[in-house]
């Protein structure tokens, strides 16, 4: 038996034959363990790779619709009307999903499907008759077939490499040494031409003949990625500074604000007066990556809620980026002291939950306000920086991700974000596909923390028991309708916890499918508290203590 892993991060598949070169009939396993578990897990869509520069297909396959239980009645009658004429599976705990027999096909009626709904195509098996769904996705057998781009294939005669940008498009990374070889040919070719001019320059001016000939030190892989996207996004509002400009407008980095995985922040001041934040990133650190996204991404922003990027500075190892300055700091600091009034060195729930709401904003502006969507993957307190009307803004894109033609899902070949804050699927691809909704989980996480008043990972809760996993403690209290840390007297400030702690666990369901948008975040928000719904407990346990020194793919077949 023949097996195929479906990209680094996907399921391995058991090849039953080889159809052509580039076609073959396959069948998922592991898919058909859950399904004999009657695991809703396994309702999704097949994992197949997104490339600019390759196709994939499968078939047979069988369209679904899986539609969230917990809806207002005036939704759940719109999904009973709309999928009147389907069969439907209910034996998930969150969700019904909604089939017709694979005779019946896919009709462009329902592109247009209810919000709360979200369609699945899986490999199905023909002729089942009336079988039930589980048994028409049991041991589906089904044709894997993938085709290459004409850019791709004429890339790899010219001796090439596909790649993809920061954008996602298509890039031809040319084969290095047969450049090399013309090059020197070529420049071997004019020197012998040229020896009596090279000569005499060589006397008048003492230039080697390296330099005349335009010989240099290669430069590092990042720094002709870095070059090449500069070149591709010309078109950006942004100034480019020199490394010397930025020792001006911050005295010589003397002032540093704080400091990161990813590099250092200074304060500094631009010759208009305005005060800015300098992040200066570390030369050994990735390969530009973090650096290319974050002008990709904020340089597309424009939103009271989204930090504001003034310029860069790439000039050799160098490379920073100047940021409006936030004289509030981050939120994290403000975490502690939630419940106290800004007098007693806190915020206020009010305040609190106003930065929510801004949050929340700016996250629907990037997953649907820019032409681009952007996913953010980190969102966190410490990336929320609040200005001196203490309104906050969300900041540090290294980790953010484009998706050009607005799709929601996205590939992505290791987990990304912070610990206590990456949603299940980034970690664990079986809890589902990496979406916008997994910027959902981290603000949930976020704003949990807020209603909580604690960090939702704490080193001194590290030896405890299970019940401090925080979603936990934080369900308990809103099961009791109590306060976490007995610090609410007034009726207001208890609706505005509610609410807060309401939101948020609904944002971390483990399903994604069963989390909101960011669009029905805000609704939610500025709705009324008695409109909102009771959220299920969120099913997954807490981590083992031993967790931080698991690997992923352990801890994935843990929580599994």
């Amino acid at each position: 038996m023949w097996i195929i892993h479906h990209l680094s991060e996907g399921p391995w598949y058991n090849i039953l034959q080889k159809l052509s070169t580039n076609k073959f009939s396959v069948v998922n396993p592991f898919l058909n363990v859950q399904l004999s578990n009657t695991s809703c897990v396994s309702f999704q869509n097949q994992s197949l790779p997104d490339s600019p520069f390759s196709s994939f297909t499968v078939s047979p396959n069988l369209t679904m619709f899986s539609c969230a239980m917990f809806v207002d009645h005036n939704d759940k009658l719109k999904v009973q009307d709309y999928f009147q004429n389907y069969k439907n599976y209910t034996s998930c705990e969150l969700r019904t999903v909604y089939y017709k027999d694979p005779a019946y096909g896919f009709t462009s009626r329902e592109i247009s499907i209810p919000g709360s709904c979200s369609v699945i195509q899986m490999p199905v098996k023909t002729n089942q008759g009336s079988a039930n769904l589980v048994q028409m996705l049991s041991g589906a057998e089904f044709d894997l077939e993938w085709t290459i781009s004409a850019d791709c294939l004429s890339c790899h005669r010219r001796g090439g490499k596909c790649r993809t940008n920061s954008d996602h498009g298509f890039w031809c990374a040319e084969n290095r040494i047969y450049k090399r070889i013309v090059l020197i040919g070529g420049v071997t070719m004019v020197a012998l031409a040229s020896t009596p001019i090279l000569l005499f320059l060589f006397m008048r001016r003492k230039y080697t003949l390296l330099k005349l000939l335009g010989v240099r030190k290669a430069k590092p892989e990042g720094q002709k990625d870095i070059e090449l996207f500069l070149k591709n996004n010309e078109n950006l509002a942004l100034k480019r500074y020199r490394y010397s400009d930025l020792k001006k407008m911050t005295k010589r980095f003397s002032e540093n604000l704080g400091k990161g995985g990813y590099g250092s922040v200074y304060k500094g001041k631009l010759p208009d007066g305005r005060v800015v934040a300098v992040k200066v990133l570390n030369e050994s650190k990735g390969n530009g990556d973090e650096f290319m996204n974050e002008v990709a991404s904020i340089s597309r922003t424009s939103h009271i809620n989204i930090v504001s990027l003034l310029g860069f500075c790439f000039q050799g190892s160098k490379k920073a980026l100047i940021y409006e300055f936030m004289p509030n700091g981050s939120l994290e600091k403000f975490i502690q002291n939630a419940a106290l009034s800004s007098a007693e060195g806190g915020l206020g729930w009010e305040k609190l939950f106003e930065i929510a709401v801004g949050v929340a904003r700016g996250l629907e502006y990037l997953h649907r306000g820019c032409n681009t969507r952007i996913l953010h993957f980190d969102i966190k307190p410490h990336n929320i920086l609040l200005d001196k009307d203490l309104n906050p803004k969300i900041s540090d894109f290294g980790l953010a991700k484009l998706s050009p033609n607005r799709s929601s899902v996205v590939s992505m070949s290791v987990a990304r974000g912070t610990i206590g804050y990456i949603a299940p699927e980034v970690f664990c691809r079986n809890f589902g596909e990496v979406s916008h909704k997994s910027d959902v989980y981290s603000y949930g996480m976020m704003v949990l923390e807020i209603a909580g008043g604690r960090k939702n990972i704490d080193p001194a809760d590290v030896d405890r028991s299970s019940e401090v996993y925080f979603p936990n403690y934080i369900y308990k209290q809103l099961e009791r309708g109590g306060d976490p840390d007995g610090i609410m007297n007034e009726d207001e400030s208890q609706s505005v916890m509610r609410k807060l702690i309401m939101v948020g666990l609904w944002c971390i369901q483990t399903d994604p499918r069963d989390r909101p948008s960011m669009n029905k975040v805000v609704e939610m928000l500025e709705g009324r508290l008695e409109h909102l719904q009771v959220p299920p407990k969120p099913y997954l346990s807490s981590p083992p203590r031993s967790a931080p020194s698991l690997s992923i793919l352990h801890l994935c077949s843990i929580l599994l």
